[in-house]
């Protein structure tokens, strides 16, 4: 499977690491360029090569299954309790649909409208608290995978809103960002490369 090597201060945290560097598989590694001009030489002999591994493409999707369903599961509960609070009827099982969604969004139905701005806010806080500020989410979490920053430790609240934002990018295009996964040395998808994260395999 491929490495990543992360070189970080040998008295740092990992929260303090450089960025990641990736090597090939021959682990043949090259050295990174200086961070700035001003960088003293004393900081790169006291570095140290922290190894990481990169998450599979099987696994990352089933955490992301696994994401999926708490979110609509908590979005659809939060919707049927607004419903019978408002005494709205709720559609058929029948009824339900893709067509029935859209209907009701051009239709510019308050309940439709409602519920998907309800879903995009609760995905929304999802990833960009988990995956950015923690840099697990639950599926994450169960699947001993952790999202990191180039510099090894959690994305922290920006980059976690800019890889939201480019998770909607790699899912737009019938998921093909996402999917760029399965073609990349890295393993990296679209959202992964756009943000400057790595999805690794946290040690048990």
């Amino acid at each position: 499977m491929t490495t990543y090597a992360a070189v970080c201060n040998a008295m740092a945290t990992l929260e303090e690491s450089a960025p990641l560097l990736p090597t090939n598989s021959r682990e043949e590694h090259r050295p990174l360029p200086p961070e700035s001009a001003a960088t003293p030489p004393a900081m790169a002999r006291g570095q140290r090569v922290l190894r990481v591994r990169v998450a599979g493409v099987v696994r990352r999707l089933l955490a992301a299954i696994i994401d999926a369903l708490l979110v609509n599961a908590v979005a659809l509960g939060a919707i049927l309790i607004a419903a019978l609070a408002l005494g709205v009827s709720l559609p058929g099982s029948k009824e339900l649909g893709p067509d029935f969604v859209l209907a009701g969004l051009l239709d510019r139905n308050p309940m439709a409208l409602g519920a998907l701005g309800l879903l995009a806010a609760l995905s929304a806080l999802y990833e960009i608290y988990l995956d950015g500020i923690l840099g697990q989410t639950a599926g994450k979490r169960l699947l001993h995978l952790r999202v990191i920053s180039s510099r090894g430790s959690a994305p922290g609240p920006l980059l976690g809103c800019v890889r939201f934002a480019a998770l909607l990018l790699s899912l737009l295009p019938v998921g093909l960002g996402w999917l760029w996964c399965l073609f990349d040395r890295e393993r990296r998808s679209l959202h992964d490369h756009l943000s400057g994260t790595y999805v690794i395999v946290e040690d048990r």
